[in-house]
């Protein structure tokens, strides 16, 4: 079983190499490649719970509030959650380590949530392609569209500024690794193999905050953290 497992790794390392080569050489039309972007969207969700999400707003709400028993007692609930979370995170790991994800897969075929979400996938790249294929400009135009509408920023300090565009949430972060390393941010491990190592920044009023492009922008815009770098759109 191990063994199996390990070739399916190995295959879904290649498949994925294949991939962003492929996407990258701008070989297939906007329309294939905005239907394939959005199948990993599906499944690139971000790794924090509505929960964590909700108790983050919450316990911001409490320090702009300078309510300070209520934000430690939040907090307090924030550990207990994240604590959970991770040990369920701990045990998914163990299970992907005993079984192939076909295998885990396949048990899930008869979920209604599993269903919900591989139905609702088909019938969005039902719909896009469809759109394609029955009306190849328009497809054409909203791939012409999304692409100009991609924001870039211009962060800058002591004199120095560095550009981070908003790119997909899909998009590694080490792609922008010379902003990130500009705004303090340290990386482990070298090109697109580097991950951060650590996925939570924290903010002036001592909350955590997941790191995104989108919540960095939003803190700098905001003033809520990096002290002494700006921001501003190019």
């Amino acid at each position: 079983m191990s063994d199996s497992h390990t070739e399916e790794s190995v295959v879904t390392l290649q498949s994925k190499a294949e991939y962003e080569n492929a996407i990258n050489l701008s070989q297939h039309v906007p329309a294939a490649k905005i239907i394939s972007e959005m199948v990993l969207d599906a499944f690139h969700t971000s790794k924090e719970s509505d929960q964590i999400r909700e108790l983050r707003t919450a316990i911001r709400q409490a320090h702009d509030a300078f309510d300070d028993d209520k934000a430690y007692e939040l907090m307090g609930q924030l550990k207990q959650l994240k604590d959970a979370e991770a040990a369920d995170n701990a045990a998914l790991e163990n299970l992907s380590s005993q079984f192939s994800i076909s295998r885990i897969l396949s048990s899930f075929k008869d979920d209604p949530e599993f269903q919900e979400l591989v139905y609702g996938l088909a019938l969005k790249v039902l719909n896009q392609s469809h759109q394609a294929i029955s009306n190849p400009s328009a497809a054409k135009g909203k791939a012409a569209r999304a692409k100009k509408d991609t924001e870039v920023f211009v962060i800058s300090k002591d004199g120095i500024s560095v550009t981070l565009p908003l790119r997909t949430p899909r998009s590694k972060l080490n792609v922008d690794r010379e902003a990130l390393e500009f705004l303090g941010f340290a990386f482990v491990g070298e090109g697109s193999e580097a991950e951060l190592e650590s996925e939570t920044f924290v903010d002036n009023s001592g909350v955590e905050q997941p790191i995104t492009r989108k919540s960095i922008v939003t803190a700098l815009q905001q003033q809520s953290a990096f002290d002494g770098y700006t921001i501003a759109a190019q």
